[in-house]
């Protein structure tokens, strides 16, 4: 089946595996078309044109590509992939693995994050855009926003810990 690509700067292929995967992971046609720009109607024959690949054999189904479509899911969801620091080196997680460590675990990785951040000499550079390219401060960027993210968690978690114990938070 053939259908009409809304995005031309994007694979058809592309378009129809993404609404395939997505489909399996639960995703409403309605959200699915939200994302891409699309109608649910075009969502549809995307995934019906996917499922005739898989039957015939001209694609496979592999467990990469869910797992790339679960981590589009993921960040679609408002969750996203971070990067940070901690006495065993740099390491990548998802914000959301991350709200579910104790404040002594998340205030290690906060502490290790900043003053990696802190050291770097050429820190005033990152408050401007990336250049075009390659970038080479990028590692940089990505632990200073992690150690924002970070930072909004353990206030998350002062909070979630002073109201247990019957203390007003301050405003």
């Amino acid at each position: 089946m053939v259908t009409k690509n809304t995005h031309p700067d994007i694979a058809e292929d592309v378009l129809q595996e993404g609404c395939y995967y997505l489909a399996q992971l639960g995703l409403p046609d309605e959200k699915i078309a939200a994302h891409f720009e699309t109608d649910p109607a075009t969502v549809s024959r995307l995934i019906t044109a996917y499922k005739a690949k898989l039957e015939s054999g001209e694609v496979a189904a592999g467990d990469f590509d869910k797992v790339f479509w679960e981590d589009v899911r993921k960040e679609a969801d408002g969750d996203m992939k971070l990067t940070f620091v901690s006495d065993k080196g740099f390491h990548h997680s998802w914000k959301s693995e991350l709200e579910r460590l104790d404040g002594r675990a998340l205030m290690s990785i906060y502490e290790a994050s900043k003053d990696f951040v802190n050291m770097d000499q050429n820190q005033k550079f990152l408050d401007f855009p990336p250049p075009k390219g390659y970038d080479p401060l990028a590692l940089d960027r990505e632990v200073k926003k992690a150690v924002v993210v970070i930072e909004q968690l353990l206030g998350e978690k002062w909070k979630a810990e002073r109201k247990r114990i019957g203390e007003n938070p301050p405003p």
